[in-house]
């Protein structure tokens, strides 16, 4: 177990009243959207942003069931959970038109556009994915959409957005006005820019209730939000909404970065931790690339667990427990491990390139030269790509536990572990 404890918090009874007002008056709103929803559905597939009532029942029953370990759940932040996965069921009609309203303007384009030789970056969390996707998408070879494009996918907002509210809030002053809503401890371990590629499953997951699970408890967290594998339970609606949602940003992205016209056009970039969809992707795309770098799992599940809880949390119930996110890491991450060796390792059609932690760090221009001759089909680095990482503080952090101090015996799970470790070596 942690050796770090945590408060049990607790929502006041005035927070949950006013939390209750504001369900109330979200629900008659969307009462209204809701007839215009339906016809919209007999039309249009059905927008893969929202959740399946089969995952809002589950989690309801998890609300007043989950008997987590310490700090446990108080009734008041089961209440809180409760409202939260109601409201976010509620939404549907209103976030569903938003959806279909790109089908209703644009739905011709958006089927025409043709989404040609993907390049997936699939790796694990605190692998150096991010970093690698920031030297990728300066390349004119390919176009990826941004955070803020993945967690507002509407095509007809993109196109509204810099003519209405861009005027007040250029592009400098909405970056500026993010990273000072993001936590300072969150900024030295990512380097946040919303109109950058970043984790595109985490804008998926959150359009569904996975972010939630990690209030539920360990065991929940673990199999509710992972990277590796989809709950048994939505496993196929998960991938097809998954893979929906992929093509349909794709396409979208293309055509608004206006890379559909010719043989030229970039090819579409997206990065993330999204393995549990890597087989759907390979189908859907059968000329799809992809791309991971591999870390040692001890300190990429130190960073992880440092990392998700400095990222913003429910300020009713605060961020999940130390001992919570230590338990559930520890199963969903060894998951991860296995699974991704054993399907880049596969031995399969598809074209994967998989990059070394150790030696991207260690030698850029090399790992690089690698990435552009297995990706990109270029056999010469080109002078844009840097050769030696800009300076950046990589320690010192403002919340830094160790895995001991975590409750997690390092050498068990590298012996556990002990083929991944041996793949995540550097070559003799």
């Amino acid at each position: 177990m942690s050796e770090l404890t945590d408060p049990q918090p607790k929502p006041s009874i005035w927070s949950l009243v006013f939390r209750l007002i504001q369900l109330l008056i979200i629900g008659i709103i969307s009462l209204d959207f809701l007839p215009f929803y339906l016809i919209g559905r007999i039309f249009w597939d059905r927008p893969p942003i929202v959740p399946h009532w089969s995952q809002v029942r589950r989690y309801l029953g998890y609300a007043w069931s989950a008997q987590p370990s310490e700090p446990g759940l108080s009734w008041q932040a089961r209440v809180w959970l409760t409202i939260s996965i109601l409201r976010k069921w509620i939404l549907t009609p209103i976030i569903g038109i938003a959806w279909q309203l790109d089908e209703l303007l644009y739905g011709r384009a958006i089927n025409e556009a043709k989404i040609v030789e993907p390049l997936f970056v699939i790796s694990g969390g605190r692998s150096g994915s991010t970093q690698i996707t920031r030297y990728i998408e300066a390349d004119p070879h390919v176009t990826a959409p941004n955070l803020l494009q993945a967690m507002f996918p509407y095509m007809w907002l993109w196109k509204l957005a810099p003519r209405t509210i861009g005027r007040l809030f250029p592009p400098e002053k909405v970056r500026e006005r993010l990273e000072g809503m993001m936590p300072p401890e969150l900024l030295e371990r990512h380097e946040f820019d919303p109109f950058n590629a970043d984790t595109f499953d985490g804008a998926f997951f959150t359009g569904h209730l996975n972010p939630l699970a990690f209030y539920l408890g360990p065991d929940i967290s673990a199999s509710e939000f992972s990277f590796a594998r989809f709950p048994a339970e939505d496993q196929s609606k998960m991938e097809q909404d998954f893979v929906s949602l992929v093509d349909r940003i794709g396409r979208k992205h293309l055509i608004f970065a206006g890379q559909t016209q010719s043989e030229n056009s970039a090819r579409l970039f997206i990065k993330g931790h999204f393995l549990c969809a890597a087989e759907a992707l390979a189908q859907q795309y059968p000329d799809a690339t992809f791309l991971t770098v591999i870390r040692d799992p001890a300190p990429r599940l130190q960073s992880g667990i440092n990392y998700l809880r400095v990222n913003p949390s429910d300020g009713a119930i605060g961020p999940p427990p130390w001992g919570w996110l230590s338990q559930s890491l520890l199963r969903s991450e060894s998951e991860y491990c296995r699974d991704e060796q054993e399907w880049y390792l596969r031995d399969d059609d598809r074209r994967k390139c998989v990059i070394k932690f150790v030696d991207f760090v260690n030698d850029l221009e090399g790992t690089m030269g690698e990435v552009y001759q297995v990706c990109l089909g270029l056999d010469e680095l080109p002078a844009h790509v840097p050769r030696t990482h800009p300076p950046r503080e990589r320690k010192n952090y403002l919340v830094n536990h160790s895995l001991e101090e975590l409750g997690i015996d390092a050498e068990a799970l590298r012996t556990d572990l002990a083929d991944y470790v041996a793949w995540c070596q550097p070559e003799a």
